[in-house]
Parts: structure tokens; sequence; C-alpha cells
């Protein structure tokens, strides 16, 4: 289970495990968004997610994952970091959980 999410840069290629979440439009930006993924046994992976990156929030209550881009807001499985959804072209400027 997803833990923690944090923005970074990109990581060199190959250095660890990545999932890449990407929608195909005609209307996605050249930008991309990192994401850390801690796992709740210390494991770490990494997203690349399509837009200039935002924010990124987890939520134990709901079991889910918001990472909020330029081009999208995306909502992750914070068991298994499947996506569940997302929204396009978003107007959220940002976000937050609060706590529980």
């Amino acid at each position: 289970m997803i833990v923690k999410a944090e923005i970074i840069n990109q990581p060199y290629s190959g250095e660890y495990i990545e999932r890449v979440y990407d929608i195909s439009s005609p209307w996605n930006s050249q930008s991309w968004s990192w994401i850390k993924f801690t796992n709740e046994n210390s494991t770490e992976w990494y997203g690349n997610f399509r837009g200039f990156p935002k924010g990124v929030a987890v939520s134990s209550k709901y079991d889910a994952v918001l990472v909020l881009t330029s081009d999208y807001l995306f909502r992750l499985n914070a068991n298994n970091g499947e996506l569940i959804e997302y929204e396009d072209q978003p107007q959220y400027q940002h976000i937050t959980v609060s706590p529980s």
C-alpha cells in the first residue's frame, strides 16, 4: 500500500521501477511529472504522469492517491497503483488531503 508520494525531478532511467500514466489525447502537453511512491514496506517506485506537476496527495481513508498535473487529475488505487479514473484539463490549482 502506498503511504507516501512526492514530486521529484526526473530520475535516471532504469534506476528504479517506473510506471507510465499517459492518456492518449491530441491536446496533451509535452511536459511530464515524476512522482516517487513509497509503500508501507519501504519499497520505492516511480510514476511518470503527463503534464507539469501541480500536486500530489495520499488519502489513507479512501485508499487513493491523487496526482494533479497541468493536463490531468489522476486518481490511483493506493493498494496497487492502478489508475482508477482521471479528469482531463482540470481547473484545480492545488491539491490537499485533510487528516482523517
